[in-house]
């Protein structure tokens, strides 16, 4: 009987990963696997590992979360068994948005009038009408 090689997540016992999906608000990353039961990969399982990217996401360099990312998330970013490559691709594109996303706000604060920081208040007080009923009342509930 000839046996085909098994892959590297098999050997290690872990999982055996099917794929990566990307939730980018909240950035997120999520492996997609399958669990190794009693040394062989259950395919009737599919199971996903999310990493909240959190905080994270605002570090300048793609490269520094990636390794942040391997650092906190060793059981499954083994650099044997998913290539940092790939989550770096990920990364990037989490990291295009939350840019994208920043420069929209920044325009959208361009666009909005001036306030200098102090507070301003003023009172709203209702009309009254001479029937003692404030105008435009209609006792209509909401």
């Amino acid at each position: 009987m000839n046996r085909q090689p098994q892959p590297p997540a098999v050997q290690l016992g872990k999982f055996y990963p099917l794929g990566f999906v990307i939730k980018f608000d909240p950035p997120i990353i999520g492996l997609v696997y399958h669990p190794i039961e009693r040394n062989k990969v259950n395919k009737k399982k599919r199971k996903v590992y999310t990493i909240h990217l959190n905080n994270l996401i605002f570090l300048v360099e793609p490269e520094d979360i990636v390794e942040q990312l391997f650092q906190e998330h060793t059981d499954f970013l083994d650099p044997n068994i998913i290539k940092p490559e790939q989550v770096f691709k990920l990364v990037l594109r989490l990291v295009a948005y939350r840019d994208h996303q920043l420069k929209n706000m920044h325009e959208m604060g361009e666009d909005m009038d001036y306030y200098d920081g102090e507070e301003y208040e003023e009172e709203i007080v209702p009309q009254v009408s001479k029937g003692g009923k404030r105008a435009n009342d209609n006792n209509k509930s909401f």
